[in-house]
């Protein structure tokens, strides 16, 4: 008998044995994935949604990536014009020369000299001034006049060396056309306020906007430049740099989203290890709780990896606090083990229920997997992996790392017992309980109806205070704010400049009518190449314009052959191609019209950005009944608001079916339409509560609520799972309601401290898992079967599956059958 005891022994330490290789085979597997394969990226349009091909559609996916969104509007305040000019010389040349950045604007000439002849010899294509009666005798004496006037003023704005070149202006017009949307002042030669008190620039990064990684660079760069400036100046002027825009924006939310969950779950870490630590008095269970979620992120970041060949920094985030929750697993099991019952024997027992839960939990999830969100969808299958991962982990690794017989020290929880007994259960607390959750779900449909938030804005991250200084270095550097804008797309870039001169006219008459201020067009730039050669036809014969000039110089103290270069190159203009955008590449000028003119998967894209809209609704109404041919007008704020409810619609018909196949899975694992509706209605009730909590708050419900609700649901079908299992004993619902509340105490403390932050979305997601999963527990331990009607049936014939009599709500010491059949090891951990 001993020989076949030792063989059973050495049986099962060798199948525990093969378990742990296999699970540290796969885990292995999973951490070679995560550091080899699985880069962390930081693009936030990852969780913007795919806009698709429309007017407005196109244009918000290009904001995305677009040259809109790699600006950054730098200020250098200080008392000290002198100083602050001489550090923005001095900014703007550093940076200039660093690849980060495609341009750096402060006032000073972009264009080098080999772009400024260029630009010359293509001024009369260029130039806005049109006509060919411009040309005509008496148009070029009147010119000519103005032109002495000019010189002889102690303030003259046209240089003598243009003179001889382009006596019509051309070029001072082209410059004004450009200058046009500019309301910067300038000061020593450089962007100033209007008080003077800040030296403004206008950078553009090379990488998008949304690329944070790549961007976080291009503002440290900003810094050390800013520094290694004043250091090399050697002042010691107060001057205070200040910086915005979109790529500021993403890089300042992810570093402060980032620093603040890591503190939080610091606290939130600290706060569960106490609890557990109360509830088992175990440092084995302390450490072995860790295992299934630490191998759940583990097998969750590999399987993101491999399916998207990365994973999102908040994917990483989010989703170790989705798959939270599995801690619960390896707590189900030590609550509910006994040393007179072999630890795989109780995981058999509460196997169905756990596994259930788990399945339930994931098919939850999948709803994610199939959004608008590619990040969403990341975090879809993340927590479906890491749900299941733990399960199996529970399920299969755990036993084999415990003891054959194994509890830990209060197994009986007696604590949990009496609080129990102590539980309303009653018909009338029940029916009280439905009657109060029927109560607040008629009040939202009548009275307090929960409100969707569909201004994306109000979920930013950003503080207040560096909205407001966006706003106001916007203004002061004529940077348009890009809020309303007419976008037109084709397959051509002359299509598109085409369209947008045609709509032109239209847009000066809004000018006119004062509902916009101004508009930036690329064909203030570049204009079309129909245009162009619109402007050459104007253009006159050599021998015409010099019988002209002639009779405009009679009388006027200009030698005859100082215009020999006028008369030059406008002969030479009337031989030149047209120019396109792609002429203007790898120029300061490209740079400049690249933010408004650009091509993006085949199609070429143009924007026309209006500024100073002063009535919003006025103006969509104005281009409701136009007829825009290609072009499209779009109100970014409305368009996304349209985006994010449409969203939200298509969020919650997938969350709709997903319950549907939840109750189709539990109906297959419980048999038992009645079972399905007790475990079903506490969460139904706990969602209800948790909705009404929050509007009674005042809070708006966002995609995120939607999310956060998705897992109260798993967590709270958990629970009533538990609660509505025909246990046998009192004492065995005891631990049950141990484990509960150790599982909900662990994720309230979690989520209440990251309802504490003042980010937004971080406190939407604690606020609403805290407050549910405590409505989840409530409900769920009222509405649970009470457990003197399941010990009825244990007298009358059920088996006890712990091998424990119950008598007084204790357990009996073991038979001595049990005894006879227990190997050395099982009676010193019996003798415990």
């Amino acid at each position: 008998m001993i020989s076949r005891s030792w063989t059973s022994v050495q049986s099962v330490n060798s199948r525990r044995l093969a378990i742990v290789l296999i699970w540290l085979v796969f885990l292995s597997a999973g951490l070679y994935v995560v550091v080899a394969r699985t880069p962390v990226e930081g693009d936030l349009t990852a969780f913007l949604p795919r806009f698709g091909t429309t007017g407005g559609g196109v244009l918000l996916e290009g904001l995305q990536t677009g040259p809109a969104s790699r600006l950054v509007l730098i200020a250098l305040q200080g008392e000290s014009e002198a100083v602050g000019a001489a550090l923005s010389k001095r900014l703007a040349d550093t940076l200039r020369a660093n690849q980060l950045f495609l341009y750096v604007a402060n006032g000073q000439s972009l264009l080098s000299d080999a772009e400024r002849l260029w630009l010359v010899k293509y001024r009369y294509l260029l130039s806005p001034k049109e006509g060919a009666d411009r040309f005509s005798a008496p148009a070029l004496r009147a010119v000519l006049k103005r032109r002495l006037r000019e010189l002889a003023s102690p303030v003259s704005v046209f240089g003598k060396q243009w003179l001889p070149l382009d006596p019509t202006g051309e070029m001072r017009a082209i410059a004004e056309a450009w200058q046009g949307t500019e309301k910067a002042e300038r000061r020593h030669g450089v962007w100033f306020s209007p008080d003077g008190k800040r030296a403004l620039l206008l950078a553009e990064t090379r990488a998008a906007g949304f690329d944070v990684d790549a961007q976080r660079e291009a503002v440290e760069a900003i810094r050390h430049a800013f520094v290694a400036g004043r250091e090399r100046l050697g002042t010691d002027a107060d001057v205070e740099l200040l910086i915005s825009g979109p790529a500021v924006f993403a890089t300042d939310a992810k570093e402060r989203m980032q620093a603040e969950t890591q503190l939080l779950a610091v606290i939130a870490c600290g706060v569960v290890m106490v609890l557990i630590s109360s509830a088992y008095r175990s440092a084995r269970i302390l450490l072995l709780s860790a295992l299934p979620l630490a191998s759940a992120v583990v097998m969750a970041v590999a399987s993101v990896g491999l399916t998207f060949s990365s994973i999102h920094g908040i994917t990483l985030a989010f989703g170790v606090t989705l798959v939270g929750v599995a801690i619960d697993y390896p707590i189900h099991l030590f609550s509910h083990l006994h040393r007179a019952e072999k630890v795989v024997h109780t995981l058999h027992r509460i196997w169905p229920t756990l596994g259930l839960g788990a399945v339930t939990s994931a098919i939850g999830y999948l709803g994610l997997a199939t959004s608008d969100f590619p990040g969403l969808i990341q975090l879809g299958v993340f927590a479906v992996v890491g749900l299941l991962t733990a399960a199996v982990f529970t399920g299969w690794v755990l036993p084999a790392l415990l003891p054959e017989y194994w509890a830990p020290g209060n197994e009986d929880h007696p604590s949990a017992v009496r609080l129990l007994s102590h539980i309303p259960t009653g018909r009338t607390m029940k029916g009280a309980t439905i009657v109060v959750g029927l109560g607040l779900l008629a009040a939202m449909l009548t009275v307090i109806p929960p409100k969707w938030e569909e201004d994306l804005a109000a979920l930013s991250p950003v503080p207040p205070a560096s909205l407001a200084l966006d706003r106001q270095l916007r203004s002061e550097l004529g940077a348009p704010e890009v809020t309303h804008v007419i976008v037109v797309q084709d397959r051509e870039a002359e299509g598109v400049l085409l369209a947008i001169e045609k709509l032109t006219p239209r847009l000066q008459s809004l000018v006119s009518a004062g509902l916009i201020d101004t508009f930036d067009a690329p064909t203030q730039y570049l204009p079309s190449m129909a245009r162009q050669r619109a402007r050459q036809k104007g253009l006159p014969q050599r021998g015409d314009l010099q019988e002209n000039l002639l009779q405009a110089l009679a009388g006027l103290p200009f030698k005859r052959t100082v215009f020999r270069p006028f008369l030059d190159g406008v002969e030479e203009s009337r031989g030149l191609s047209p120019l396109g955008p792609e002429d203007l590449a790898d120029t300061m000028l490209g740079l400049r019209m690249s933010s408004t003119l650009y091509r993006k998967d085949g199609a070429w894209i143009g924007l026309v950005l209006l500024s100073g809209v002063t009535n919003h609704k006025e103006v969509a109404r104005w281009f409701s009944v136009q007829d825009l041919g290609a072009a499209h007008y779009v109100n970014i704020k409305v368009e996304m608001d349209r985006l994010v409810a449409n969203y939200r619609n298509e969020a919650l018909k997938r969350l709709a079916w997903g319950a549907g196949v939840i109750l189709v899975v539990l109906w297959l694992g419980l048999r038992s339409p009645g079972r399905v509706f007790r475990v079903v209605l506490p969460v139904a009730l706990a969602i209800v509560v948790d909705v009404f909590v929050l509007t009674a708050l005042g809070k708006q419900l966002s995609l995120f609520h939607l999310v956060s609700l998705l897992l109260v649901v798993g967590i709270g079908l958990d629970y009533s799972l538990f609660f509505s299992r025909p246990d046998d004993e009192l004492l065995i619902r005891g631990r049950t309601l141990h484990a509960v509340l150790v599982c909900a105490g662990s994720t309230v403390a979690v989520f209440g401290i990251l309802a504490l932050s003042e980010i937004p979305v971080l406190d939407a997601i604690g606020t609403t898992v805290a407050i549910g999963v405590a409505a989840s527990l409530i409900t769920a331990s009222i509405l649970a079967p009470d457990p003197s009607a399941v010990d009825s049936r244990t007298r009358s014939g059920w088996p006890d599956p712990s091998g424990v009599r119950a008598q007084d709500g204790m357990p009996s010491a073991p038979s001595p059958a049990d005894d006879a059949h227990a190997t050395p090891a099982d009676h010193r951990l019996h003798s415990r």
